[in-house]
């Protein structure tokens, strides 16, 4: 039981009203610090920016309570929510709001004392109001053009916990809480948060660029935390006074143009950095991307480092730490700048010479010869390239043995955004860590497994997002998840998930979230795809997908895919299907579908001809071995025409 201390407003600035107008909360960040950003709402913000809140919680869990519920306090601004089924453009009226002490930069952490009191404020509210999962919010769903706070707090992990064991409420399946904890994880590491139906995700999501490593602010932190604003603005302003919304990803940067409200409009224009031409804008935003990462320096021109940048940011991708030097030995020093897929480095004083990480790990294990640089600096030079990268994004040393690391590094994920954290799935430990062009998961084998220590073989590793392409034959015969390209994709025949995005025509978007990498390995070479109609809805079969181990892949109705299990691996429900010769769990990969395909929604029907043909091109299946398993008689086999 917290205590909650009533102070009032020394001014006015809210308006009355009544219990029965209160359907919703939200949360949010000061971007300033006690006792500051307190007396500053508490006088009611500043003239022409006149603010107010109902509650105020500070780092060491202190609740201070400056407006009645009752009342209408000033805390959302301009914002647009649905509430109850009806679309409401002024969330003061029906809603709560909490300020929680904390810079609003993303990094600056929500101590355990504080979450504590916000959760169990958050609790008490939600039940005395009976305010439903989707009316607890923060400030950037419902501004989501404008306003970036509570930055950096974790969400997901949050809501799950508010309504925990509450009557009423209803439990997500495994799948759909992982990938909410994943979402939640990748945006936090960027400084942010994934507001709902945001379309620079979907955006960086069709075009291959990877997770966010970045959510550029406009207003820069107060050095006075009495004049501190309630929360930062996102609109960048040009030179020439155009305001932009800009989010960077790790091979790119997505801008919009937005209006005098600072608000991104519905059908705005999303525009990519490396589309611009060499101009004022071009340079512009630039210096605003690397001033995001170096706040210092920002972009010049004129250095070595940021013109390689320039002719190598396919490679290279978006910076995502300052220029600095590291010592290597006593009078050896290094400049270095990380960015998502790669980092720099130049010897002090040869600023013409520019090793790549990914060359200096080549060169320490003899595989090239980079000039200047023997076997053993090499060696060295990579150790501490790599311990500075880790450091500065995780907090730790870089951990050769660490799973989540080693599986990242084999897979070409790029650089970690930040550090591994343990989430609780179904009363199931899973580890999650963010890079640059994914979020891992895997499953621990206790709660309190320490992340560093290696996992048993036999633990299976999902990833937020993957494309399946680039169709190329390995020896072992296994189709992987494709190392991602920079490569432009055809425009989009439907969009399904909002989140996963569209899919494609030939190149399905895979959700592997549910990926499980183990189970009884085939002996028998691919060449038989079966089709398994499902009664539905999806939610029922994947929640005991893995331990089933029924299929490879299964399609829902809005046509997301979802990787299962690894082909190496039998499906059982091959099994007993065939002739008894045939084996068919040996020689089939097992696609499920909702549904029946002959009533098929056209979306399904797109991803499974995508699906199918992709695997018949990879394992070189003839036709004739395209199969629908007829669930009248099991044992019998009907061709797809």
């Amino acid at each position: 039981m917290y205590h909650i201390e009533w102070i009032g407003m020394s001014r006015a600035n809210f308006k009355p009203g009544t219990p029965d107008r209160i359907r919703m909360v939200v949360l949010h960040a000061t971007a300033g610090s006690y006792p500051g950003d307190l007396r500053w709402l508490r006088q009611g913000g500043a003239p022409g920016r006149e603010v107010s809140v109902h509650y105020y919680i500070s780092k060491l869990g202190q609740i201070f309570q400056l407006v009645a519920d009752r009342d209408i306090a000033w805390h959302a601004g301009t914002s647009r929510w649905e509430v109850d089924g009806r679309t409401v453009f002024s969330c003061n009226d029906v809603s709560i709001g909490i300020e929680l002490e904390n810079r609003n930069d993303g990094r600056d952490p929500y101590p355990p004392e504080q979450y504590a009191a916000a959760l169990w404020l958050t609790r008490e509210l939600v039940q005395k109001y009976q305010i439903p999962p989707s009316q607890v919010v923060r400030h950037l769903d419902i501004a989501p053009g404008r306003k970036t706070d509570p930055a950096g707090f974790p969400w997901q992990r949050f809501l799950s916990e508010v309504f925990a064991n509450l009557p009423g409420t209803p439990a997500l399946p495994p799948g759909d809480q992982l990938r909410q904890h994943m979402f939640d994880l990748a945006f936090r590491a960027a400084g942010s948060g994934l507001p709902t139906e945001w379309p620079f995700f979907t955006q960086a999501r069709a075009a291959n660029l990877g997770m966010p490593v970045a959510s550029l602010i406009a207003r820069p932190l107060s050095p006075r935390p009495a004049s501190a604003p309630n929360d930062r603005e996102r609109a960048l302003v040009l030179p020439d006074g155009t305001r932009y919304v800009v989010e960077v990803y790790a091979r790119d940067a997505l801008f919009a143009a937005v209006g005098p409200d600072d608000a991104l409009h519905p059908g705005a224009r999303i525009e990519r950095l490396s589309a611009v031409p060499a101009s004022p804008q071009r340079m512009a935003l630039l210096e605003a991307v690397f001033r995001a990462a170096d706040p210092v320096s920002g972009f010049q021109p004129g250095w070595a480092f940021h013109q390689y940048f320039l002719a190598h940011i396919d490679s290279l991708g978006m910076p995502i730490s300052h220029n600095h030097r590291l010592a290597l030995a006593p009078g050896v020093s290094f400049a270095c700048q990380h960015f998502a897929l790669d980092s720099l480095c130049s010897p002090a004083g040869q600023w013409q010479v520019i090793y790549r990480l990914s060359e200096i790990r080549r060169a320490a294990t003899g595989q090239i010869t980079l000039t200047g640089l023997s076997r053993a600096r090499a060696t060295q030079l990579a150790q501490l390239l790599l311990d500075d990268l880790f450091a500065l994004r995780t907090g730790r040393r870089y951990q050769a043995d660490a799973a989540l690391i080693r599986y990242a590094l084999e897979e070409d994920l790029g650089a970690p955004l930040g550090p591994a954290e343990t989430v609780m799935i179904d009363d199931t430990p899973v580890a999650l860590m963010p890079f640059a062009l994914d979020v891992v998961a895997c499953r621990l084998p206790t709660p309190d497994w320490p992340l560093d220590r290696p996992l048993p073989p036999t633990s299976s590793f999902g990833r937020l997002t993957a494309l399946l392409g680039n169709h190329r034959q390995f020896a072992t015969g296994i189709l992987r998840l494709s190392r991602l390209t920079n490569q432009r994709l055809p425009a989009p025949l439907t969009t399904s998930d909002p989140l996963l995005g569209p899919i494609r025509q030939g190149r399905p978007l895979i959700d592997v979230s549910m990926f499980a990498g183990d189970g009884e390995v085939r002996r028998r070479p691919i060449d038989t795809i079966l089709l398994v109609p499902t009664s539905g809805p999806a939610s029922l079969h994947l929640a005991d997908a893995h331990i089933g181990a029924r299929w490879h892949y299964f399609i829902d109705h809005t046509g997301t895919v979802f990787r299962l299990r690894h082909e190496r691996y039998i499906a059982r429900a091959a099994r007993g299907v065939g002739l008894p010769a045939e084996r068919l769990d040996q020689r089939a990969l097992v696609i499920a579908v909702e549904g029946s395909l002959n009533n098929a929604p056209p979306p399904l029907k797109r991803a499974t001809q995508a699906l199918v043909q992709l695997l018949r091109r990879h394992f070189r299946i003839n036709a004739d071995r395209l199969r629908v398993i007829d669930h009248t008689a099991r044992a019998t086999l009907v061709e797809i025409e």
